[in-house]
């Protein structure tokens, strides 16, 4: 046989066990890029929902906080109003007392204070600084200066306030 002969059997058997295996390589390589690709498809679809659900739980809660400080910006503003309306509606009480018919309020206030507390209690007829009366009988008493008249008309308003911010 000759020498030649056999170099090229040879040669030519390792040129196609080499292109086999290189074809089969190609294969597997393909296979293993259409797996990645697909992974990566599906990774990215895993992110992209990851990331659109922390994107809505960030927007909720800035949507929360914002909707939280719009409140106390609007109860700031209510408890702002009702503080101006006691301050005027205690200046305006208390203009009263130049009013002629005060004496008449005063008497008619001490009358019903003495009804609730008994003919014994002490009455103090506007007090400096407040008007109206206060009276006490033991531990019992009763409040009816002007500006707490005016705090319990302000009480009693509450639900009438209520319709003002809506």
């Amino acid at each position: 046989m000759n020498l030649d002969a056999l170099r090229t059997a040879l040669r030519v058997e390792a040129e196609t066990e080499a292109a086999e295996r290189l074809a089969e390589v190609d294969e597997a390589c393909k296979r293993r890029l259409a797996e990645a690709q697909g992974t990566a498809r599906e990774l990215t679809e895993l992110g992209r929902l990851e990331g659109t659900r922390v994107a809505a739980r960030a927007t909720a809660r800035r949507r929360a906080a914002a909707h939280r400080r719009a409140r106390e910006v609007r109860l700031a503003a209510q408890h702002g109003l009702i503080d101006e309306l006691r301050t005027r509606a205690n200046e305006a009480a208390l203009g009263l007392r130049e009013d002629a018919r005060y004496r008449g309020l005063l008497e008619r206030v001490s009358q019903a204070a003495r009804s609730q507390l008994g003919a014994d209690a002490e009455i103090e007829i506007d007090p400096p600084d407040l008007g109206g009366v206060r009276a006490r009988a033991g531990s019992a008493s009763v409040d009816y200066t002007l500006p707490a008249l005016v705090d319990r008309v302000i009480f009693e308003l509450d639900g009438e306030l209520e319709t003002l911010w809506q």
